[in-house]
C-alpha cells in the first residue's frame, strides 16, 4: 500500500503541495525561479553548498529572495 500524503509547505507566504519528500536542490530544479536569488527555510539562510543535503519537511516555510544592492 503506497501512501499519498501531499507535503504542506508556505512558499513565500502561500500555502503549496508538494507532491513528495525532496532536497532543496530538486526543489529548486522543479520551479521555474528566474535570476539570483537565495532560500531563506524557516528563518534560516539556506547556502547553496546545502542544497543537495537538505531535505523539505511537511510544514516548513520557505521564501524566495531576491538580492538587491544598496546601501
Amino acid at each position: 500500500m503506497t501512501s499519498n500524503l501531499m507535503l504542506h509547505i508556505k512558499l513565500n507566504g502561500e500555502l503549496t503541495e508538494l507532491g513528495k519528500e525532496q532536497t532543496v536542490s530538486e526543489f529548486v530544479n522543479e520551479q521555474d525561479f528566474n535570476g539570483r536569488f537565495v532560500i531563506v527555510i524557516n528563518d534560516e539562510l539556506m547556502p547553496k553548498s546545502r542544497w543537495q543535503d537538505v531535505v523539505i519537511h511537511d510544514g516548513d516555510r520557505i521564501d524566495i529572495v531576491s538580492p538587491i544592492s544598496g546601501g
